[in-house]
């Protein structure tokens, strides 16, 4: 008994529709087809690691008003407390300056020290396989899968992602898209060198790539165009990962400068609160991500996961409408550090 519809009209509308969800999800999927010849991965295994909650940023004090004495400083809330001298007894009124004095919480916060900030961030695992399962809309019907890969060998990189229709949607359109990100991987993250994406359509194939140039601090482009190159400047696959390396605590806003390998464009991605998501793993703590946009300008959400050395385990599309254009869930992790 055939599954498929039964009338000509009901063919062409479902071959219709199946096509234009599988476009809006190609547009958010950075995924890539692994060469055939490279060596086998080493031996992964699934692990977990918890870590820490991300501290929110603190809230805002009102100014308080002056005081003639300086009470000695407190710790704030969620700092080790340090050992303080016992103040000494005055056996005279205090003199008052004729200069004002600063009140206690008008004293500068100290910053954490960068050592501080990096040793809380994950490290990225050497060698790494993330399976995603591509959704229509919001969790709706599966139209496909893609695969990360990273491997990091003394001091650089290649992330390379996959993705492609499958099962009932395969029957009507084949697509495949092709990405790879290659450069210096160190105690920062990582930094691109070059960035390079090949679309497989039933018209052909297409292609693009990008060049980033860190010592003239541009970015060129295969079609001829080139862009002033931030510091830290990213591609759209190696984004992903380097989420994991920014410092977070404390902060409501991270901005990322994120090439597609036609432009540069500049994100600005708030700092959701620690929630529970579901995926074919079960349910995973995870830290969300969500750029922001302005009406009629499209969306992008990010799940880190918290118990995956903060790794991306979801990511959603939204068009410029507001709707959910598409979901990539997490269905397989595999890390080695060996």
């Amino acid at each position: 008994m055939s599954l498929l519809p039964q009338t000509a009209t009901a063919r062409i509308s479902l071959a219709i529709g199946l096509s234009l969800l599988l476009h809006s999800v190609a547009l958010f999927s950075p995924l890539i087809e692994l060469p055939k010849t490279e060596a086998p991965l080493p031996p992964l295994t699934a692990k977990l690691e918890p870590l820490p909650k991300i501290a929110p940023a603190p809230p805002k004090k009102p100014k308080p008003k002056r005081t003639e004495t300086k009470p000695p400083d407190m710790p704030t809330q969620g700092t080790p407390a340090k050992e303080m001298p016992a103040p000494a007894v005055e056996e005279e009124a205090p003199q008052i300056d004729d200069e004002p004095q600063p009140a206690a919480d008008d004293a500068p916060v100290e910053e954490p020290a960068p050592e501080k900030e990096a040793q809380a961030r994950p490290a990225l695992p050497r060698h790494a396989r993330l399976t995603f399962s591509a959704y229509q809309g919001e969790g709706g019907l599966k139209l496909g899968e893609a695969t990360h890969r990273l491997e990091i060998e003394q001091g650089q990189y290649v992330l390379e992602t996959v993705t492609l229709t499958t099962g009932i949607a395969s029957l009507f359109k084949t697509y495949l898209l092709t990405q790879s990100s290659r450069g210096l991987a160190n105690a920062q993250g990582l930094r691109p060198l070059s960035y390079s994406e090949e679309k497989a359509l039933s018209s052909g194939k297409q292609s693009l790539s990008a060049a980033f140039d860190w010592d003239g601090r541009k970015l060129h482009f295969s079609h001829g165009g080139e862009a002033a190159l931030p510091e830290q400047g990213q591609d759209i696959v190696s984004f992903l990962y380097q989420l994991s390396q920014l410092p977070m605590s404390g902060r409501d806003i991270l901005p990322m400068h994120i090439s597609n390998g036609k432009k540069l464009e500049y994100y600005e991605l708030k700092i959701g609160e620690e929630e529970e998501i579901q995926t074919p793993l079960g349910k995973l703590r995870a830290l969300p991500l969500r750029k922001l946009h302005g009406p009629g300008e499209e969306g992008l959400d990010v799940w880190l996961g918290l118990e995956y050395r903060l790794l991306p385990i979801k990511i959603r599309q939204i068009d410029r409408s507001g709707k959910t254009a598409g979901e990539m869930v997490i269905s397989e992790i595999l890390v080695s550090d060996e």
